[in-house]
């Protein structure tokens, strides 16, 4: 496990990028997570 590993994560504000963040950061506490989402209706 690399405590500086950084990942790109797209489409994570919906439900299953949200559990998928939540699950990483539990797996990699240090872990960097960057996440982009167009915030479209299905991501409110």
């Amino acid at each position: 496990m690399n405590p500086r590993m950084h990942y790109l994560i797209t489409g994570g504000c919906g439900f299953i990028g949200c559990n998928f963040i939540r699950g990483l950061l539990a797996d990699e506490p240090g872990a960097r997570v960057t996440n982009v989402d167009a915030l479209t209706l299905c991501g409110e």
